[in-house]
């Protein structure tokens, strides 16, 4: 990680009894893409509007390359780019008119601004598109655009509360492509999002939060590594009764059932047993599927909280 460019230490967010964010403490380096991972309602937007100041924190301390959100809001507005979860454009106007309403916003230097806008387009792959109203965009084209929007004024920070939300597949990949651009240029992104594919590809570093809590810190290889087991999927008929019985000495570390049928295990060293698996299996059930497969941040998020991500 290179130098800390945002920081939170002990941070604590209250909305009457409900607790959103609670000893929350995390750095981001410059120049990193860092992922706030988590299922819906874990506080990742409340997150990213106590850095940006959209909320004054109960406890803790907040900086933000130096400055804190709440009593240098201005000092740091300059130094941060935000595209939230509702991708909020005037589908009447076009890019270039969208642009132009924000430029006037925010940008000091509007003789400087024309070419900001027609450089961000393209980097977005919208420029032949710019005239357009956005009403005819699809779902990533507005995404891309909410991003150029976040950049005009050149900040160090972005700050993306779900990228992909509402995007296809195509549109997701050019998205990420866009902001590891980005980042080869020296921009440090703070990414929001509950899409564990999402935050493997994407993030150098991410944190997984539950309940206003960090569980979890560390790169997507070093979260998946840290589980030291392999998972066993298998679905049988009729369905195992009593898994934990008939796989004893097999190592099992845990058991669960995904659905009706279906056993997900996790154990170590899954390839040396799954002979065993399938012998033991086949005595009294028909085995109709089985596969081996190495963590998975879903893995990693169902080993820490021991559910399924929330909706």
């Amino acid at each position: 990680m290179g130098e800390v460019v945002v920081s939170l230490d002990g941070v604590v967010r209250r909305f009457g009894k409900l607790v959103a964010v609670q000893d929350l403490s995390l750095e981001v380096g410059a120049g990193e893409i860092f992922g706030l991972l988590g299922p819906n309602g874990a506080g990742k937007t409340t997150v990213i509007n106590l850095i940006t100041g959209l909320l004054r924190r109960d406890g803790g301390q907040v900086r933000v390359l130096g400055f804190d959100p709440q009593t240098q809001a201005r000092q740091v507005r300059r130094q941060i780019g935000l595209v939230p979860q509702d991708t909020n454009v005037y589908g009447d106007l076009s890019a270039m008119d969208n642009l132009w309403h924000h430029a006037a916003l925010y940008c000091d230097d509007l003789d400087a601004a024309g070419g900001r806008i027609e450089e961000l387009l393209r980097l977005m792959a919208l420029w032949d598109r710019r005239n357009d109203p956005l009403r005819t965009y699809s779902g990533g084209m507005k995404r891309r655009l909410a991003l150029a929007r976040a950049l005009l004024h050149d900040p160090h920070i972005i700050l993306f509360d779900e990228p992909t939300l509402g995007v296809d597949v195509q549109g997701r990949h050019v998205l990420w492509e866009h902001m590891k651009t980005l980042k080869s240029r020296g921009k440090t992104f703070i990414v929001s999002t509950n899409d564990m594919n999402e935050a493997s590809v994407l993030c150098d570093r991410l944190v997984i939060i539950d309940h206003g809590k960090a569980i979890a810190l560390d790169t997507p290889e070093a979260l998946r590594a840290s589980l030291g087991r392999d998972i066993i999927t298998l679905h049988t008929a009729p369905e195992i009764a009593d898994p934990e019985s008939l796989f004893d000495g097999l190592d099992v570390q845990e058991v669960a059932r995904p659905e009706p049928g279906w056993l997900r295990i996790e154990t170590k060293n899954a390839e040396a047993r799954v002979g065993e698996f399938v012998s033991r299996v086949s005595t009294q059930h028909r085995l109709e599927s089985l596969r081996i497969a190495r963590p998975t941040l879903d893995d990693v998020f169902l080993h820490h909280t021991g559910r399924a991500l929330r909706e």
